[in-house]
């Protein structure tokens, strides 16, 4: 009897894992962001004047700058795999590197929806590879929001360091930042499971997660203790700065200053940069909106153009060039790595069925 009803309850997992699989994993819906995308910058061009904007382009050498950054983009990549490998570890999921690895990329097939949410495939995708209960796996993708999230406001903070002042938006930031963790220490101690969760999960529609509570809980709780937390975040840190180096050497070129130096002048830049591109990350995080478009772009082009005093072009450009890099690329590479994994899982489906 407990047999049939494991197998019954493992049979929903899977069910529930391939429906979200086909309703998450949509061409239309990334084509539909990449439409979004797109408005978006040729507004920026516009507004920005188009032939401002193709001059700034000219000043790009993009034969080495563009694979430049997306080798740091790739750099952020494996420094959040380390995160993501370490919270697995933590909850008992053992997998491989190789597909662990694969599923951690192919999340990112969904990095475009809000507040990047949409990789909590993640959790369906190891359900498929090594039969982890989904709701085990999923909360893992709210803890690396977390923590990158107090990474960008520990880079953010560099403000301080250069003394910048605009109209105490790096106050907003760091109020946000000790939201996001006194919600993190919240979401990692059992007491608010036991007290408030599982008493809300007895009501109406709410009912349907109850079976999922004691699981979700245990993630939260070993990837959200204060040792885990700190860290993550501290892993997260250099990842995220990978990014601010490639908006570092976007400014550099475009202020006609040439590559990045270790002179006081191109440092200051450095840090600029790094504030720059960790405010507006987290404004268009929590923006809401698809892959935080609208949010970060504002706010990158505001505080290029009135911070350090760039046309409104370079700024642009410079904007327009960072996401391409840090967003559009890591869809690319989701749907690569995407492809691998269902190779790899049509590969093991053959191998079961010839050693049956």
């Amino acid at each position: 009897m407990a047999k049939n009803t494991e197998a019954s309850k493992m049979t929903e997992i899977e069910d529930c894992a391939v429906e979200t699989d086909e309703s998450f994993i949509s061409i239309r819906k990334v084509v539909l962001f990449v439409l979004i995308g797109i408005i978006l910058y040729l507004a920026i061009t516009l507004i920005s004047n188009v032939e401002d904007i193709v001059n700034a382009l000219v000043e790009i050498q993009w034969w080495w700058v563009l694979p430049t950054m997306m080798l740091l983009s790739f750099g952020n990549y494996l420094f959040r795999y380390v995160k993501w490998q370490y919270y697995l570890q933590k909850i008992d999921v053992n997998l491989c590197h190789k597909d662990s690895f694969t599923i951690f990329l192919a999340g990112f097939t969904l990095t475009t929806t809000p507040g990047k949410i949409g990789e909590a495939i993640k959790g369906v995708f190891c359900n498929e590879v090594d039969g982890a209960p989904v709701a085990k796996t999923v909360p893992v993708v709210v803890s690396e929001r977390v923590t990158d999230l107090l990474a960008m406001v520990l880079l953010a903070m560099i403000g301080f360091v250069i003394g910048v002042n605009t109209e105490n938006q790096l106050l907003q930031v760091l109020m946000l930042g000790g939201l996001v963790l006194v919600g993190a220490i919240i979401l990692g101690r059992p007491s608010f499971y036991n007290k408030i969760v599982k008493k809300m999960t007895t009501i109406g529609p709410l009912k349907r997660f109850q079976d999922s509570c004691d699981l979700i809980e245990d993630t939260m709780t070993k990837t959200l203790a204060p040792k885990p937390m700190i860290l993550s975040t501290l892993v997260s840190v250099p990842g995220w700065f990978m990014e601010c180096l490639e908006l570092w050497l976007l400014l550099s070129l475009l202020s006609g200053a040439g590559l990045p130096s270790l002179t006081a002048p191109s440092l200051i830049l450095l840090l600029e940069a790094t504030f720059i591109h960790s405010t507006a990350s987290i404004i268009g995080a929590i923006s809401f909106t698809p892959g935080g478009l609208v949010g970060y772009e504002a706010v990158s082009i505001f505080l290029i153009t009135t911070l350090l005093g760039f046309p409104l072009a370079d700024a642009s450009v410079a904007t327009i060039l960072i996401r391409f890099v840090t967003l559009w690329f890591s869809v690319i590479v989701g749907f690569i790595a995407l492809g691998v994994l269902t190779k790899m899982n049509r590969n093991r489906e053959q191998d079961a069925i010839h050693q049956a």
